[in-house]
């Protein structure tokens, strides 16, 4: 065997190792001790049943909100510029603020305040005698609404995940609505229970003292003494924190309790958490908060800047005064979000320095806590739209159907290679079959939901897959009607296939990220289904059947009578 068939070998051997490492927790439930992949491959809300919700979220009551608390802010600044105002009001339509003043001096005091400390969230739309109207810039009503729906998707998603819930669709739908596809979950009631339920937001100290060093042992201690670990059977994290901090009463320093943070580098809470101890003691609460949002600091990089009220800022003043260089805790339903070090005395404003390297990196973090603190300074109320429930019986008909459907195309493609190419057909047919192991394998590895837009997206795969053998035989016949041997006409029948089964494969993933970047739901499963397809098809269809035709011919008298 030539150097070159021994890199072939290894590389197809690696991409079989692949498929069964991967495919393997499909079929059989692994111990915990299993040191390589372990999850399986998840089914989407139309295969085996869920809960199918659509809320409205209400963009306008909160916009009202915020309305009424800045005429309050004017009203209040006015009176430090000793401006006497006589009304400050939100009109009927909550969409403008008129203020009546005594004369045109005060009218002419009140368009500089509003020019010089709004400049880019008010604008006068009316300067007249003893009235001034202003109202917010539409780009700012716009970050609001886009502020609002991403802040209840926060707090869903950190709901529903207590479920266990494989892979649920939590996504913003039009403008004002959000989408919730929980599979599996028959019954919706307990969803939408603890949708509907108010998010809590708290800031804590970190207790980093010499108790706190022990907090991760003493943890360990009572899972083992008790039997227990987040997410093993059924567990949920509110419950799991729970037990734990009642399993260390009187083990832990009185007004403090364990919460826990997510490792960055962890893909869920369970993989990686980080316990820390938290004063309960503090009394500041999210519904304090007036704002908080991301902006760059001096240095160009992203930091997040909140905004207290009158009452929260003294209470945050006197916390942060008195805690100078320790840790304080953002935390959402009792899990750690972010744990910034309090640099100096925080009143109304403060900021929050990212620690990432990256500017991307910081970006998401800092829109991430910004999102986690809205949620309690901006509660919308959610109005329910649609609710649907698939049950179970409708689940196996589709992925029955499904599976026929796919099973009927793969042998009807194989069969019809194998007539029309002979012993060539049936070497095309093994890695048709590879072909459909290995983009299970790949959707597996993804950890990816398998809808039935998915399963139409592998049916459409072996087609495409085929599509390319059919181009390399082509060129194949043609080569030997020529009059060269089997071998040459191989290696030139390959060879001048590649380019069109390159372009056509690669104009088709350019679709297909279009429909993942742009889709959601079923239509993205669609689009990742089809994109891993077209990997799989050029290792199988091009590399592997290559391969498996060279160690065809090399070992016997090869025939034109093959194809």
């Amino acid at each position: 065997m030539t150097e070159n068939m021994r890199v072939r070998t290894f590389l197809v051997f690696l991409f079989l190792l692949f498929c069964g490492v991967y495919l393997l927790p499909n079929f059989v439930k692994l111990p915990e001790s299993y040191p390589f992949h372990r999850k399986h491959l998840n089914y989407g809300l139309d295969i085996q049943g869920g809960a199918h919700l659509v809320y409205g979220v209400d963009v306008p009551g909160v916009i009202a909100e915020r309305g009424e608390r800045m005429a309050r802010a004017i009203e209040g600044e006015l009176k430090e510029e000793q401006v006497t105002a006589e009304s400050v009001k939100m009109n009927d339509r909550k969409d403008e603020i008129t203020i009546h003043v005594k004369n045109e001096g005060d009218r002419a005091k009140v368009v500089k305040l509003i020019n010089n400390r709004y400049p880019t969230t008010l604008q006068v739309v009316r300067d007249e005698g003893t009235v001034v109207e202003v109202k917010y810039f539409d780009s700012v009503i716009e970050q609001w609404r886009q502020q609002v729906v991403g802040q209840a998707i926060q707090v869903i998603r950190n709901r529903i995940d207590q479920f266990g819930v494989a892979e649920p669709v939590i996504a913003a739908q039009g403008r004002d609505r959000i989408l919730i596809q929980l599979p599996g979950l028959t019954d919706p009631g307990q969803a939408k229970e603890l949708i509907n339920k108010t998010a809590r937001l708290d800031f804590r100290i970190v207790d980093d003292s010499g108790a706190a060093a022990a907090v991760p042992g003493l943890v360990a201690e009572v899972e083992k003494a008790g039997g227990f670990a987040l997410g093993k059977n059924g567990l949920t994290y509110t419950e799991y924190v729970k037990k734990i901090n009642e399993g260390l009463k009187g083990k832990i320093p009185a007004n403090t309790m364990v919460a826990f943070e997510q490792d960055p580098n962890a893909k869920t809470m369970e993989a990686g958490k980080i316990a820390l101890l938290v004063r309960t003691d503090t009394d500041i609460s999210g519904d304090l908060l007036e704002d908080a949002h991301v902006r760059p600091d001096q240095y160009g990089k992203p930091e997040v800047v909140f905004r207290f009220g009158s009452e929260g800022g003294k209470k945050f003043g006197a916390l942060t005064a008195a805690s100078i260089g320790k840790r304080l805790a953002i935390v959402l339903d009792q899990v750690v979000y972010s744990a910034p070090v309090i640099q100096s005395r925080i009143d109304r404003e403060g900021q929050i320095t990212l620690g990432k390297a990256s500017i991307d990196e910081a970006q998401r973090e800092g829109q991430l806590i910004s999102t986690v603190l809205r949620a309690g300074a901006l509660p919308a109320a959610l109005q329910q739209m649609e609710e649907r429930s698939v049950g179970p019986s409708l689940g196996a008909d589709s992925i029955s159907k499904g599976k026929l459907a796919g099973v009927v195309g793969v042998l009807a493609v194989m069969i019809f290679s194998c007539l029309w190419y002979r012993l060539f057909g049936v070497v095309a047919s093994i890695c048709l079959g590879l072909n459909v192991v290995g983009l299970l394998a790949v959707l597996s590895a993804l950890g990816a939901t398998l809808t039935l837009p998915g399963i139409a997206g592998i049916t459409l795969t072996v087609g495409m897959a085929v599509d390319a053998n059919v181009i390399i035989y082509e060129r194949i016949k043609e080569e030997i009607a020529r009059g060269v041997s089997m071998q040459m006409a191989i290696r030139d029948g390959f060879r001048h296939a590649w380019s069109a089964i390159l372009d056509s494969n690669v104009t088709t993933a350019i679709a297909a990220a279009v429909l993942v970047y742009f889709g959601s739901g079923p239509v993205r499963g669609f689009g990742v289904t089809l994109i891993a397809g077209i990997v799989t098809t050029m290792i199988t269809a091009v590399f592997v059947t290559r391969y498996l035709l060279d160690i065809l011919v090399a070992n016997t008298k090869p025939s034109k009578m093959w194809i």
